[in-house]
């Protein structure tokens, strides 16, 4: 068996390799939407705003501001401002508004810990009542500000990866195919010996599976190069040391299956393309 780097393997080589780079480039775009829309979703769940009924007075908004940020479950709340209002109904929807318009806002802006749990809006009402504040809580409708975008954007980027790496692996398995193509003088000649389509197909398989999983390795690292790469020039104070608190274990899964995935869809490839040529030098034979 030949050196599966030598001689004109070598752009057979590049080409399985930057096949791969591609799968494993929209792998890691996947899991970056992913990541940025459970971001995203988990900032909107956070927020709600409280509606302050009674009583009147810029008094019973100072006290709600205390109540609520000694109450569990808070990080922060602040009395609105009429710009901030404007913002948040042109961005919910409610068209075009000037500050300038609202009226006397009684709104307190909540922020939410991950540990507020489902029933923090109920659990705000009553901490406002018990320091004599009536008001109503609020929280992101699910209509609105991206409602639901996060679970489809998530589903959409999946999808997209997973259909894109099965055109990478058909594109591995096709290329592979010419590996079979040069090796049809040593085909012929071990079907003329009479080693079975097995035997053929599994010699050309495994030196296709080494070359494959060489540039399946190449690939994956040039993409996470060019991740990490991304990631310390897209994110502010961006260095080496803190990418381990960066990135998860999921993260990796691409990087960890191109290797195989490739190796795999080489092997498929070539070990076809040697049977069809073994199949045809035994009919002439």
């Amino acid at each position: 068996m030949k050196n599966a780097l030598a001689g004109m393997e070598r752009s057979l080589f590049w080409t399985l390799a930057f096949a791969v780079f591609a799968a494993v480039a929209a792998g890691l775009a996947a899991r970056a939407v992913d990541r940025l829309a459970v971001s995203y979703e988990a900032q909107r769940s956070g927020y709600a705003i409280a509606r302050i009924v009674a009583p009147e007075g810029q008094e019973a908004l100072s006290t709600a501001q205390t109540a609520l940020n000694a109450a569990p479950g808070v990080s922060s709340a602040a009395p609105m401002t009429a710009g901030r209002a404007a913002a948040l109904l042109r961005e919910w929807g409610g068209g075009e508004v000037q500050a300038a318009e609202l009226p006397e806002l009684r709104l307190v802006e909540i922020e939410l810990e991950p540990s507020a749990g489902d029933d923090a809006a109920g659990d705000l009402v009553a901490a406002l009542a018990q320091s004599g504040v009536t008001a109503e809580v609020l929280q992101a409708p699910d209509n609105a500000a991206g409602g639901g975008l996060s679970d489809r954007l998530k589903r959409l980027a999946a999808w997209g990866a997973a259909a894109f790496a099965l055109v990478m692996a058909l594109i591995v398995s096709l290329a592979a195919r010419s590996l079979a193509a040069r090796r049809r003088e040593m085909v012929t000649v071990l079907c003329d010996l009479g080693a079975t389509q097995g035997q053929v197909a599994g010699q050309v398989g495994q030196e296709a599976a080494l070359l494959g999983f060489y540039a399946g390795l190449v690939g994956a690292a040039l993409a996470g190069a060019v991740a990490i790469s991304i990631l310390l020039l897209a994110i502010p104070n961006a260095r080496i040391e803190t990418l381990p608190s960066m990135i998860l274990p999921l993260d990796f899964v691409p990087l960890a299956a191109a290797p195989f995935a490739s190796a795999l869809a080489a092997t498929l490839g070539a070990r076809g393309g040697a049977s069809s040529i073994h199949a045809k030098a035994a009919r002439l034979g």
